[in-house]
């Protein structure tokens, strides 16, 4: 029988590793010990505790739900602060979120984590007054100074309407000019890809993790596909191809169209299948439709991708494609290396350029777009 510190001791491991949501029981496994004890002590730290790991998850009105549980017990508790302005922001309540980190930031006036959280949250606070007044006008607004180093053509963040399974995160400076599209390996889910775009914060760029349109696969209960596994011996007569490939396509569509991001700034990176559904709709987007970019990480198109491809250049041989970074390790044992050159020839037939850069471990194969 465990004691609630050992379960919290548990969930602090879990939390430390990346397990989140193993963290998240632990926790809660925690909190129901203590509900036994007449005056239990430490129960404002286990909720706080569990609002981080609900951050990390995106489960931002649970994390809400547990950093306002833990101030009600400990009003001035400067970590259930914090947590409960990211969750706010996560929620896009702008301005209560500045309201609760200037709060937390009374308490904690040097840490930097939450210096950042302010001068970003500021920047939306800010952004949405602004957006709130111009919708109650019929005459233009005009925007107030923002004091902040990034460019004076700063986009400010950008908001999208978000579908099941979607995992969002605005770029760290507040400056949402580009998009980096995020696909998940076979069986796989995205809240490890949305974990690795807020390990890499890059500048100026929102990220969007999304989850394959099949599943749950057999494997594993919770993971996704983004086509069947059989498929990928297959020459033809798919159907799981090709709905994956408008999917994706519709999903472009109605970033590009609704939500306004430019197609030269969306960038694409998939993995294992996931790699192989984002270098096919990524090889559709040619011309004025052609995207950023696109990574593709021990990844290569498919027999039936490769044909429809070939078909597609005979139609219209002469066109520029999205450029490819493709990379694929010598002793990947589950893709074979003729695959990832079956990959290159196609998209080089598509109008790109190629180059070829060979490590002791791996091969990378960068195709760009002719000028």
């Amino acid at each position: 029988m465990h004691t609630s510190d050992q379960w919290r001791q548990q969930g602090n491991a879990a939390f430390g590793v990346g397990d989140f949501r193993q963290a998240v029981e632990h926790y809660s496994n925690a909190l129901t010990c203590l509900e036994t004890m007449e005056s239990a002590v430490g129960v404002h730290t286990l909720l706080s505790n569990r609002s981080a790991a609900h951050l990390q998850l995106f489960n931002y009105q649970q994390a809400l739900a547990d950093a306002d549980a833990a101030l009600q017990i400990e009003p001035t508790f400067a970590k259930a602060l914090y947590r409960r302005a990211l969750a706010l922001e996560g929620l896009q309540q702008c301005s209560d979120a500045l309201k609760t980190i200037l709060a937390a930031q009374n308490h904690l006036p040097r840490h930097v984590q939450v210096q950042a959280a302010v001068g970003r949250m500021r920047k939306a606070a800010l952004a949405a007054e602004q957006q709130a007044a111009s919708a109650a006008s019929s005459q233009p607004v005009q925007a107030k100074p923002i004091e902040t180093e990034a460019p004076e053509d700063v986009h400010l963040r950008k908001r999208i309407k978000l579908q099941k399974g979607w995992l969002y995160q605005s770029s760290p400076d507040g400056v949402d000019e580009n998009l980096l599209i995020l696909l998940h390996g076979y069986g796989d889910t995205p809240e490890p890809y949305a974990r690795l775009a807020r390990q890499m914060a890059l500048p100026q760029t929102a990220c969007l993790a999304l989850p394959g349109p099949l599943g749950p696969v057999l494997e594993t209960p919770t993971g996704r596909a983004w086509f069947d596994e059989e498929d990928e011996a297959e020459m033809s007569g798919s159907a799981t191809v090709g709905s994956t490939l408008r999917h994706l396509q519709q999903i472009l569509s109605s970033l590009q169209n609704r939500e306004g991001w430019l197609a030269s700034h969306i960038h694409l990176f998939g993995f294992s299948q996931g790699g192989s559904a984002a270098m096919h709709v990524a090889l559709h987007c040619r011309g004025d439709s052609m995207l950023g970019s696109c990574v593709a990480v021990s990844a290569a198109l498919l027999p039936q991708q490769l044909a429809e491809l070939k078909q597609q250049w005979h139609q219209s041989p002469v066109c520029c494609a999205t450029p490819l970074l493709i990379t694929h390790g010598d002793q990947d044992l589950e893709l074979p290396r003729r695959r990832v050159e079956a990959t290159v020839a196609a998209a080089k037939q598509l109008g790109t350029n190629c180059w070829t850069a060979t490590t002791a471990q791996a091969v990378i194969e960068v195709i760009d777009s002719p000028p």
